[in-house]
């Protein structure tokens, strides 16, 4: 029996999104997010891709999302690939990379480099071992705890995450990256949680 390849979104034959599910996603009105680019809102046919890709290692749903993203990124910074220096991303704990296999972050901070024609380098790491992702509110706006590889003076960095919902991570992720001699960063993320801007 030979495999058929679904939509990701829909269901039907398709190669990773179907025509109309990719026409809906790119239409989709790019939410304001104050302290980060996003691409889109976290729901609908977004919200099924991110977490194809979180929970059952749908990697082909990569640049389908990084070509949105870098999309947003050019209207907000039209000349991004010779103003940023690196891309890096904001990773996740080992605990979880472990279980599923991949970062998704790294994996849509690769790509989203390659679609902008900007060098991606790890430049985090994180020291805390707290998880946002089901945890308490409170808990996830005390943050995760990164530190970052030192920088040269004027750096402009752009770090990415998959989702934004109170804002802390990138946040965090900013601080550390200043912290080690970035002159500026830009956040970017596929998808923000938030209906009425970046909570801080």
């Amino acid at each position: 029996m030979l495999f058929q390849l679904r939509c990701e979104a829909c269901g039907c034959a398709a190669r990773t999104l179907c025509a109309q599910c990719r026409d809906k996603l790119f239409a989709m009105p790019q939410p304001t997010c104050e302290g980060a680019v996003v691409a889109v809102a976290y729901e609908g046919i977004a919200r099924r891709l991110i977490l194809s890709l979180k929970y059952r290692n749908r990697r082909q749903v990569v640049p389908v999302l990084c070509a949105l993203l870098a999309q947003r990124l050019i209207q907000h910074l039209p000349n991004v690939s010779t103003v940023c220096d690196v891309v890096t991303w904001a990773p996740t704990s080992k605990k979880r990379v472990r279980g599923r296999g991949h970062d998704q972050s790294e994996l849509l901070a690769r790509r989203l480099a390659k679609e902008i024609g900007v060098p991606c380098k790890r430049l985090l790491i994180k020291t805390s071992t707290n998880v946002q992702t089901g945890a308490p509110r409170l808990a996830r706006l005390a943050g995760s705890v990164y530190s970052a590889r030192n920088l040269r003076g004027g750096t402009h960095v752009i770090v990415v995450d998959d989702v934004v919902t109170t804002g802390t991570t990138m946040r965090c992720a900013a601080n550390a990256l200043r912290e080690a001699g970035a002159q500026q960063v830009t956040c970017v993320a596929i998808a923000s949680a938030l209906r009425h801007g970046l909570r801080r």
